[in-house]
């Protein structure tokens, strides 16, 4: 929560949640404040039909967020809205076609609207670090890219953690770049944190 950098209010804003799952950063919003969130995801083993964790969290905290199966392809301005902020957290290496998902996003989120993202980021090498070498720097593992190229990994079968849901891999230089291709400007690059690239982002004005 706190590399995330979320903003401490969120009143009358409308807020979606990609990849929601069991919508604890869908409810973290509705707590500060958002006036309407919609969390997205498909029914996948940790959302099943009926009673999943959003349905039962949604239930005992008494929650007016909303549950939507739908994947960011299909995400649609005049069916969806437009949204002031984004969460866009752990999805993009799940995407087989990231720049389509990039720019729905830019559809549904309102000029000057805020992305939140934490995404998988490929380097070229990392280094771990244990013991007291590690408290002192405050983390675990540091990674760095060679060159500043943008790149993208892809991964056909279970290459990434043996899991075949994992696409692909950028770099931080790509994660920048299909941003900005898709109509972003970067507003806080809050760091990579071992294999996790942090930042918010600012759609442009048209």
């Amino acid at each position: 929560m706190a590399r995330l950098a979320l903003p401490d209010r969120l009143d009358g804003k409308r807020v979606l949640d990609v990849g929601c799952s069991d919508g604890f950063y869908s409810f973290t919003a509705e707590d500060r404040g958002a006036t309407e969130v919609v969390g997205i995801d498909d029914l996948s083993s940790l959302m099943v039909e009926g009673r999943n964790g959003f349905a039962i969290a949604k239930a005992l905290r008494g929650s007016a967020a909303e549950f939507r199966d739908r994947s960011i392809y299909d995400l649609d301005p005049a069916t969806d809205g437009t949204f002031d902020a984004v969460w866009f957290l752990n999805v993009l290496y799940h995407l087989e076609h990231p720049m389509v998902g990039f720019r729905n996003l830019a559809r549904v989120i309102k000029p000057g609207g805020l992305l939140v993202m934490k995404t998988y980021v490929h380097q070229d090498v990392r280094v771990w670090l244990r013991g007291p070498l590690a408290r002192w720097a405050g983390r675990d593992a540091v990674g760095f890219d060679v060159g500043r190229r943008p790149r993208l990994w892809f991964y056909p079968h279970s290459e990434l953690s043996n899991d075949p849901t994992n696409w692909v891999g950028p770099n931080v230089a790509c994660v920048d770049a299909m941003l900005d291709a898709a109509g972003f400007d970067i507003t806080r690059n809050l760091g990579v944190h071992g294999d996790r690239y942090y930042l918010h982002a600012a759609r442009r004005h048209d």
